[in-house]
């Protein structure tokens, strides 16, 4: 229920006497993953030991940037709700949400990346990474962070429109992209943001976490 956006609701109600964030929820899974995993290395075989430090050390470099990311919302002096971490699931489909932002006029939903390497989006709206090995850049395709967030952003589309009388649903569906935002927050201040050339509905979707409550 609360990141159905009435307006009426919003303007007269919980917003009102709100001047600073506030965090429903901050518990994240990744950090239970990590902990059956140091469990689990205690006792796994020598052969399955590196895959699983590896693991670890993705999981921890992932809850970084997660964690760069909160201080900058909580900090950020603006009334809004703060959802962390959160699981989905609609007829067999599943997602999981970085961040859900729950500001005034709009609905964030937030892909956070904690990518290393310089990152350029191309004119098609392509993500490639480029990273230094030895005295070489090595550069690497990667998955469409836009994309993902995307399959998010939809599925959130389909849970609220679920819940609508069917004579409301076209109503929704007109003012949706009003209400709802998909954002893909990169977390890492060290990587390089190449995105010139990349199309104006990319650049409006994507924002370093140090620019992200200007954004905002």
């Amino acid at each position: 229920k609360l990141f159905k956006p009435n307006k009426r609701e919003v303007r007269m109600g919980l917003f009102d006497k709100m001047r600073e964030p506030v965090v429903l929820k901050e518990d994240s899974s990744a950090k239970e993953q990590i902990e059956q995993l140091n469990s689990f290395l205690q006792t796994a075989p020598s052969e399955m030991r590196s895959q699983i430090e590896q693991d670890i050390r993705l999981l921890q470099y992932g809850i970084y940037g997660e964690d760069a990311l909160m201080f900058e919302l909580k900090n950020s002096h603006i009334p809004m709700f703060i959802m962390h971490d959160l699981f989905f699931e609609l007829n067999g489909l599943k997602a999981q949400i970085d961040y859900l932002i729950v500001t005034r006029k709009i609905v964030f939903i937030i892909e956070c990346k904690n990518l290393y390497g310089n990152i350029t989006i191309d004119n098609n709206g392509n993500f490639t990474r480029e990273v230094m090995m030895g005295k070489y850049y090595k550069k690497e395709g990667i998955y469409s962070p836009i994309t993902q967030n995307q399959r998010h952003l939809d599925m959130i589309r389909e849970i609220r429109r679920s819940s609508k009388p069917a004579l409301l649903r076209s109503f929704f569906d007109s003012g949706f992209n009003d209400n709802y935002k998909s954002i893909v927050v990169l977390a890492n201040t060290k990587s390089i943001l190449k995105m010139q050339y990349a199309p104006k509905e990319i650049k409006e979707k994507v924002v370093k976490v140090d620019g992200l409550i200007g954004y905002i």
